[in-house]
């Protein structure tokens, strides 16, 4: 496997990326609402879309951001992130890429939305395949059937859903989030979490967008619940504070883990990522703050967290 990773102990800023369409003034759209968390054990032999969309009737819900953890996959195929076409998109996706039978799912982001009025799902994944090679990649959702001990970790929304639209700035077809019906508030309704769903369109900083809208709810600090998108190259500081420079254009965020919370003063994002670049290389680390711009889009959701003591 390849990697284009290079180590340093200071980075510089990538380049922004120059997509075909035009730059919309709006860079982050954004939504209030309630989030409400599940833990849901996904049913062997199903396929992965199916026992989603089994999730979102369940729980009553409009849309969901979270994670799938552990298990086993009968069946899947995947695609990792490719240079785009000449005049077209600046990145896209490779061919599918087999994954086989009876792969192991280690962790993965998943958004659920919805795509000409059905339930879709946008997830990035490390998985092994089943000689125990590790690979990371975009799951193919129409592709995937469950084995067993696959795990849905979701926050869900009544009243917020993504929906895939058209999105001219990058020429491509990605989720917005949609206002579906009144909000809780509005209804009288107080259940989950105060919460935000977005999208952060192109060129725009991961981490302090992040930090931004923490303190604009007025919030203590964040959960992060939106694991999906996608950002160029990365710039990821390791454990011995190095920093590892990884090649894009874009390369697909699989997992976000960590907090968002006020350190001296400032409301700080401590995020730890994981990323598959277009050689299929896979790289982990912490988010870099101001080197970490968005390369196509991000679905991000964030919750309020309990405030400290």
């Amino acid at each position: 496997m390849t990697s284009t990773a290079g180590t340093a102990t200071r980075a510089a800023a990538p380049q922004p990326l120059c997509h075909p369409g035009p730059v919309l003034p709006d860079r982050v759209v954004s939504l209030e609402t309630r989030l409400v968390t599940h833990e849901v054990e996904l049913p062997a032999g199903a396929r992965l879309l199916d026992a989603l969309a089994d999730v979102l009737d369940r729980c009553d819900a409009a849309g969901a951001a979270g994670r799938l953890v552990g298990g086993t996959l009968a069946e899947f195929d995947y695609y990792i992130p490719a240079l785009g076409p000449p005049g077209g998109s600046v990145a896209t996706f490779s061919e599918p890429i087999p994954g086989g039978r009876n792969g192991r799912l280690r962790l993965g982001g998943v958004t659920l939305g919805h795509r000409d009025g059905e339930v879709f799902a946008h997830s990035h994944a490390l998985f092994d395949t089943a000689l125990g090679e590790r690979r990371a990649g975009h799951l193919i959702p129409d592709s995937v059937v469950l084995g067993r001990g696959v795990t849905a970790h979701v926050a869900v929304s009544a009243d917020v859903r993504y929906d895939v639209a058209h999105d001219p700035e990058t020429t491509m077809s990605l989720f917005e989030p949609r206002r579906v019906v009144p909000g809780p508030a509005d209804r009288g309704e107080l259940i989950g979490r105060r919460a935000i769903v977005c999208r952060v369109r192109p060129n725009v900083d991961l981490p302090t967008t992040i930090e931004r809208l923490t303190e604009k709810q007025g919030w203590t600090g964040a959960r992060v619940h939106g694991q999906i998108g996608s950002i160029i190259g990365g710039r990821l500081r390791q454990p011995d504070g190095s920093i590892v420079e990884v090649a894009g254009p874009a390369t697909e965020v699989m997992y976000l883990d960590g907090e968002v919370r006020r350190v001296d003063g400032r409301m700080t994002a401590d995020l730890i990522a994981g990323l598959v670049d277009r050689f299929g290389g896979i790289h982990h680390g912490g988010l870099v703050r101001g080197l970490n711009p968005v390369a196509m889009t991000y679905e991000l959701a964030l919750a309020e967290a309990d405030p400290i003591g």
